[in-house]
């Protein structure tokens, strides 16, 4: 009764005088308890979909008989990277070579090598895990990771094993990211990842000092040397002598994972493997 008592007068004073914003107002004042519950809002999102449904993100057709961002043969048409593949970078094999030895090292690999000592990804970064990872990273949809859900089920059941005693930790964004963005997509892809293997996670072990320039348009060589010294562990004792799962959303030339490993391995960290959504 004292909130509706507010309301009343805020209707009768001169800032407040159209009837329409009186309801308005008085009906988000009973709507807000309802969406302090995460049933309730799962209740509504669902009734939004209905009323309002959204299109697939790829393809932008129907999400009939699909997941909440992509419809059923986007989903269908991811492309799930298997062996052969390059056992230290996780290249896919038949994208350089016909008949690859088990065990063997991609050119690069075998040229410069890597300061990480494996690297896995999910899919390549093309059609629609690209749509869908640029929704996700770009458009501060952070639930986009939930369609990925059991794909990433599916690739660790397989690979459970190689993880046992990892902690999981993320590539860092830069402050002035994160406020921009609104979220870490990585940290995001983080957690999930440590929650389907039930390994710990790291929380901040690292710290991204250095504001860096996009990557996008710049070369191998370029990208290396514009992450350089971009990141320091700020809680060492967190990694010393722990094997680190470091996950991120893509890797392009693998400069950025290849600086956090460096930085990591410095602060006495044991083995690190990496793992991202995607491989360009």
């Amino acid at each position: 009764m004292v909130r509706v008592g507010v309301r009343l007068s805020c209707y009768n004073s001169a800032s407040c005088r159209s009837k329409k914003l009186y309801h308005k107002v008085l009906a988000i004042d009973m709507i807000n308890p309802f969406l302090q519950s995460p049933r309730a809002v799962k209740m509504l999102e669902a009734i939004v979909n209905v009323v309002f449904p959204r299109s697939c993100v790829s393809c932008g057709l129907s999400r009939k008989n699909g997941g909440d961002y992509l419809c059923r043969l986007c989903r269908d048409d991811i492309f799930v990277i298997g062996d052969p593949l390059c056992n230290t970078c996780g290249i896919p094999a038949d994208i350089d070579y016909d008949y690859p030895a088990e065990g063997f090292e991609c050119g690069w690999c075998r040229k410069c090598g890597f300061r990480f000592d494996r690297a896995r990804s999910l899919g390549l970064y093309d059609s629609v895990l690209k749509e869908l990872i640029h929704f996700y990273k770009y458009r501060s949809q952070p639930g986009a990771i939930d369609e990925l859900e059991p794909l990433l089920r599916d690739y660790f059941a397989t690979c459970r094993e190689e993880y046992q005693g990892y902690s999981v930790t993320s590539v860092p964004l830069h402050v002035k990211k994160l406020k921009e963005r609104g979220f870490d997509q990585s940290f995001v892809l983080a957690h999930k990842t440590a929650e389907i293997l039930d390994l710990p996670l790291l929380v901040r072990p690292l710290a991204r000092i250095r504001e860096t320039f996009p990557q996008a348009r710049k070369n191998r060589t370029e990208r290396f040397q514009n992450v350089r010294g971009a990141f320091e562990v700020v809680s060492p004792k967190t990694v010393c002598d722990k094997k680190i799962l470091l996950v991120d959303d893509v890797f392009t030339t693998g400069s950025t994972v290849n600086e956090v490993a460096r930085v990591l391995k410095k602060a006495r960290a044991g083995s690190v493997q990496v793992f991202t959504l995607a491989r360009a």
